[in-house]
């Protein structure tokens, strides 16, 4: 896939992140420049990310592909978004907010997947999954180029990867 067509897929992503947030958790995102990520060590010390996986249809031509949505947060900003989003008053990252990521994860792709079919795309995914420490790895999609958006916030530092491969 070329430039133009990471950014037509990647879009959907970013503009359902800002709104997200800016519905959910009460705060503005602002995206920063995207970055090639180099390596498979997660930029956050808890991850959400989930596989997505489905069909290109452009001009009469069909594509399988994958793609993987990882969101990842710092302590500090994961806790002060669970605090907003669940209205808490938290201090420390617990099992109770663990779920919180995922849910983050979930509503970023049901938005984004309604702007995807527009452009084409059909969407299945997985159910989100969460990891948490300091310094883990991701397993994306063999073959791919992964992305990285940091998107600021009152919270702190969000940082959105996005991968994606057509398939032959």
């Amino acid at each position: 896939m070329g430039t133009t067509g990471f950014l037509n897929y990647s879009r959907p992503f970013i503009d359902a992140a800002k709104k997200v947030f800016e519905t959910m958790i009460f705060t503005k995102l602002e995206p920063q420049k995207p970055l090639i990520k180099k390596d498979n060590t997660s930029l956050g010390d808890i991850t959400a990310f989930l596989g997505i996986m489905g069909e290109f249809e452009k001009d009469s031509i069909k594509k399988n592909y994958k793609a993987m949505l990882v969101i990842a947060f710092s302590y500090d900003t994961y806790v002060k978004v669970a605090n907003a989003m669940l209205m808490e008053n938290r201090t420390q990252y617990s099992q109770d907010i663990s779920d919180v990521g995922g849910e983050i994860c979930n509503m970023i792709m049901g938005s984004a997947k309604r702007h995807l079919v527009e452009l084409g795309y059909s969407s299945n995914m997985a159910v989100p999954s969460i990891i948490e420490g300091k310094n883990h790895t991701i397993s994306y999609p063999t073959s791919t180029n992964v992305v990285i958006i940091p998107m600021n916030s009152a919270y702190g530092t969000i940082y959105m990867e996005l991968c994606y491969k057509e398939e032959d």
